[in-house]
């Protein structure tokens, strides 16, 4: 889906929705139980760049940056933005899901993307700093081929 952001002329192509993963800690999880995950390619007047946004239901702050993996290897990502306006934008390029949710914008090339597309199951380990100073996991994952994904990598 490609379409023009007015405030900042860009054209930004993305899936219509992000990949949801899942939850896969059953503990009670009062901020939410699925991550959310996206690559979205910027174009100004040919100008091409590829960046990667993740959306947690995170809550409290975290313990070092999100871990992503694609068929159990880490990616091999930059420090991640917090901002859209790392990418050019104003906001976000896909729909917020829950407002609490807090975003990663990661530039990344080609390959990356291709490797999103070919994997088999994909994942995003977090850990949170908990009230008495210890931390807790997170693990979110989507188990199967996204279609979409495949199709965003072969463009």
């Amino acid at each position: 889906m490609e379409q023009l952001d007015s405030e900042t002329g860009l054209t930004v192509a993305r899936l219509g929705k992000p990949v949801e993963l899942y939850l896969e800690n059953f503990a009670q999880q009062p901020a939410g139980r699925f991550a959310f995950i996206g690559p979205f390619e910027t174009n100004s007047m040919g100008s091409r760049a590829l960046f990667l946004w993740v959306a947690l239901p995170l809550d409290s702050e975290l313990s070092g940056d999100p871990i992503i993996e694609a068929d159990g290897a880490p990616l091999a990502l930059p420090a991640p933005s917090r901002e859209a306006s790392s990418a050019g934008l104003r906001q976000s390029p896909y729909r917020i899901p829950t407002p609490w949710s807090a975003m990663f914008y990661y530039k990344v090339d080609e390959a990356l993307v291709t490797k999103l597309g070919n994997a088999s199951k994909l994942s995003v380990q977090v850990l949170e700093k908990t009230k008495d100073g210890g931390t807790k996991k997170s693990l979110f994952a989507a188990p199967v081929p996204d279609t979409r994904l495949q199709e965003f990598s072969a463009r």
